[in-house]
């Protein structure tokens, strides 16, 4: 089996938005999985653009969504500025116990492990 390596992570936030809403869109039936209660606190891993990481956040958890892409996070910051959004690969994360869940959707295909 032939093993894929991308070289570098760049993406287009703006056609995501446009032409993909709709991966967050079937999210949604994941936020009411999570059922975050208010002030829960919860990681958004893999969080695109923000607007699921919104969502949790309109029910009342405490979220923080973090991203690979910096163009991703930066349209998330541009949309949800009262949301803390930063950069950071899901193989190494900067947090130790600080979340009571951790929520992603359609992101963990793209991790690849090093």
């Amino acid at each position: 089996m032939e093993s894929i390596h991308i070289k570098k992570n760049i993406w287009d936030a703006n056609l995501y938005d446009t032409n993909y809403s709709f991966v967050s869109k079937y999210g949604n039936s994941l936020v009411e999985l999570l059922a975050p209660k208010q002030g829960e606190k919860i990681l958004d891993l893999g969080c695109g653009t923000g607007d699921l990481a919104n969502t949790i956040y309109e029910v009342g958890g405490d979220i923080v969504g973090v991203d690979k892409s910096e163009t991703m996070v930066e349209q998330a910051i541009r949309k949800y500025p009262h949301i803390q959004f930063m950069v950071q690969d899901a193989t190494d994360l900067d947090f130790h116990s600080q979340f009571d869940a951790v929520f992603s959707n359609a992101a963990l295909h793209w991790v690849q492990a090093s």
